[in-house]
């Protein structure tokens, strides 16, 4: 059988660590699993000011979708 691996698209809601507001960041991949993306870091940047790398487990909120 061969099967064709479905797109799907990770949101992960950070929370900045200098003033506390909410920092969005998504991902294409052809992994639902939510683990994989957890374990992986994201470069994320605030208004604020703030740049830094967090793991995707520190996030807030983690959405998985089917992208068509």
């Amino acid at each position: 059988m061969n099967r064709i691996a479905e797109p799907f698209v990770h949101v992960l809601l950070f929370q900045c660590p200098t003033c506390g507001n909410p920092i969005s960041s998504a991902i294409a991949t052809n992994e639902r699993n939510l683990e994989e993306t957890d374990a992986r870091p994201f470069n994320l940047a605030c208004p604020c000011g703030w740049t830094g790398n967090q793991l995707g487990v520190l996030a807030k909120g983690h959405w998985v979708n089917i992208w068509f």
